[in-house]
């Protein structure tokens, strides 16, 4: 019995020291690693807008380069849509034709494109404009008049007809709509020409327009407008309710400034149908610059005087800073503004 007794307390003995062996310490935990905030990664920045170092005076903007001015004929059929280099001239006059159709005389100076086209012939009415602005002119020969006036007015000729440098053709139109100018070939050598201090521009300023849509009509198959573009404050060219867009960029046309200048068309009687726009002395004009609108006059004395535009009350307008197209259209050919 005692025998049994004492076994049984070894037992219990070995089996409590076995206890306290498997009890296991808490382990240690180790301080959480620190992690460091993860660096942002800026957002890039966005590439800023070029901004040129001299002042172009036929918009009243800084460019990067400039040329001598240089007016250049352009075919506005519906053959020779879209134009190339249109998009990127400083200034542009739309002027009839015979037949009713048009024409730009498209100004160039600040940042030109390298291309421009299709060209056509001259008009001695379109002569005038160059000449006012003392330009190079650039066109594919012209009317019997057109060749007349250009050494009895001095005109400052490029002209393809005569073999001038800068002109080529694009096989993928057909002719007459496929001659095209290259404006550093046909400028080449060419002394520096201008007469650029014309107009005091003011800066552009968000306004509502006094009205959204200008609708003009020449014909059928040619009908500008200009939707006014508020974010932008420009003027965005369509033709016959369809962008009128660069053929080079895909670009659309847009303006700061639209003036239409309201002159007496006659017909000359001949055999060609050919007309006469009559740009010297005065008419009406209606302006829309920058999203205002008000109606003036113009006045040009003779073939050597510069256009004057005016307000109503005679000042001289200031065109805001930026490209101006002028529509020069009949008497009584007023606009639908919406």
């Amino acid at each position: 019995m005692k025998r049994i007794f004492f076994l049984m307390l070894i037992l219990i003995l070995i089996l409590s020291l076995l206890g306290c062996g498997g009890e296991k310490e808490p382990e240690q935990l180790s301080p959480p690693a620190e992690v460091e905030p993860a660096l942002e990664t800026p957002a890039p920045e966005a590439e800023p807008a070029v901004v040129g170092t001299i002042l172009n005076p036929l918009t009243g903007e800084m460019v990067e380069r400039t040329i001598t001015l240089l007016a250049v004929m352009i075919n506005n059929a519906p053959q020779a849509r879209p134009q190339t280099g249109l998009a990127a001239a400083d200034l542009v006059y739309e002027i009839e034709m015979e037949g009713n159709i048009t024409r730009f005389v498209a100004f160039y100076h600040g940042d030109p494109p390298e291309n421009v086209g299709p060209v056509r012939s001259a008009r001695p009415y379109v002569m005038m404009l160059a000449k006012e602005w003392d330009a190079y002119f650039a066109h594919v020969g012209g009317s019997d008049d057109a060749f007349a006036k250009v050494k009895e007015w001095g005109i400052k000729d490029i002209d393809d007809v005569r073999g001038h440098p800068g002109f080529w053709l694009d096989s993928s139109r057909k002719r007459p709509h496929n001659t095209y100018l290259n404006l550093e070939k046909a400028l080449s050598g060419k002394k520096e020409s201008g007469n650029l201090s014309r107009w005091e521009f003011q800066e552009p300023t968000p306004i509502l327009p006094d009205y959204e849509k200008i609708s003009l009509s020449y014909d059928k198959s040619n009908r500008p407008s200009y939707h006014f573009h508020r974010e932008e404050g420009l003027y965005l060219r369509y033709i016959n309710d369809k962008p009128h867009q660069d053929r080079e960029t895909g670009e659309q046309i847009k303006v700061r400034n639209v003036i239409i200048q309201y002159a007496v068309h006659q017909s000359l009687q001949n055999k060609h149908g050919h007309i006469d726009v009559r740009l010297t002395g005065e008419g009406k004009a209606e302006y829309f610059l920058g999203g205002k609108h008000f109606t003036g006059s113009w006045h040009k004395k003779d073939l050597n005087s510069p256009t004057v535009f005016l307000d109503e009350e005679g000042k001289a307008i200031q065109p805001v800073q930026g490209k101006t197209w002028i529509q020069v259209v009949r008497k009584g050919k007023e606009p639908i503004l919406e």
